[in-house]
């Protein structure tokens, strides 16, 4: 089966896979990754200020509750642009498609109050609604002005990100 590159859609915005912001204290702490991939959960949404847990991504308040996140293997990611949007272009391992797939499976089902929340390292990426559950092993993490998607790339393939400009694989 190849793979394919869905669109989901996030606070207004229509996004290839993934909208990117960051939210998060230092960089690798926290992080369970010993190779590449990136953390994902379904969390519910909530009102600013309800719980500690309850934080904006793009506006939007999800409760991030870091022993929610599931790790999703990815054998590569690379940054890619078109010249107006930057982003990180992932090809998840079977395990990762795998969890990929029952992830957002799980967040189509209650898209009205759950997002599908990304994290690569201790950053917090994306809070998105699902409307369709994933196919395939491929996303695309479209990334907001200002973001390196070098540096993000570098971090989901668990490389640092002075590492960043040197990896060309």
């Amino acid at each position: 089966m190849g793979s394919r590159v869905w669109k989901l859609s996030a606070v207004g915005l229509l996004i290839v896979a993934m909208s990117g912001c960051t939210a998060g204290d230092g960089p690798g702490e926290g992080s369970s990754t010993t190779g590449g991939g990136i953390e994902m959960a379904v969390s519910q949404t909530c009102t600013a200020g309800s719980a500690a847990e309850c934080v904006s991504v793009h506006g939007e308040y999800v409760m991030v509750v870091e022993s929610d996140f599931v790790h999703a293997g990815v054998e590569t990611a690379e940054a890619v642009s078109d010249g107006s949007t930057d982003a990180v272009d992932v090809t998840f391992d079977e395990d990762g498609a795998s969890v990929f797939q029952t992830l957002t499976a799980e967040a189509a089902r209650s898209a009205g109050t759950a997002r599908l929340v990304i994290k690569a390292g201790d950053e917090v990426l994306s809070a998105v609604t699902v409307v369709e559950p994933m196919q395939g092993d491929t996303a695309v993490i479209a990334l907001p002005s200002g973001v390196d998607p070098d540096e993000v790339a570098a971090v989901i393939r668990g490389s640092s990100s002075d590492d960043a400009g040197r990896s060309a694989n």
